[in-house]
């Protein structure tokens, strides 16, 4: 039980994360600019300023959304209970795989 309701709040963690990074990165840092530089610049009220900002806003836009959507993953991660795969036994393997390999081809 207690598996399947870390799986659910890793779930809900990364779906967050998703709709969150594009609520914020995408839609208040990246288009509502964009759909303010050109309201501006249609009733003539474009300003150094208000360039500029919006200007920043959107060259900062995606990695703000990368960074809140990591945020999300990190915590489906933790809940989920990754593990770092173990190197030493995959090359142990590895070596198991070849040597049996070397065997049959000498047969």
């Amino acid at each position: 039980m207690r598996k399947h309701m870390n799986e659910l709040l890793g779930l809900i963690c990364y779906g967050l994360g998703v709709i969150a990074a594009a609520y914020y990165g995408l839609w208040k840092m990246l288009l509502l600019p964009i759909h303010t530089l050109a309201i501006s610049f249609r009733t003539g009220g474009m300003t150094f300023p208000l360039v500029a900002s919006c200007g920043v806003k959107i060259l900062l836009s995606t990695t703000m959304a990368g960074l809140i959507w990591c945020i999300g993953y990190m915590a489906y991660n933790h809940f989920k209970g990754t593990e770092d795969p173990d190197f030493k036994a995959m090359e142990e393997e590895r070596q198991l795989a070849e040597k049996e390999q070397k065997e049959r081809q000498t047969l």
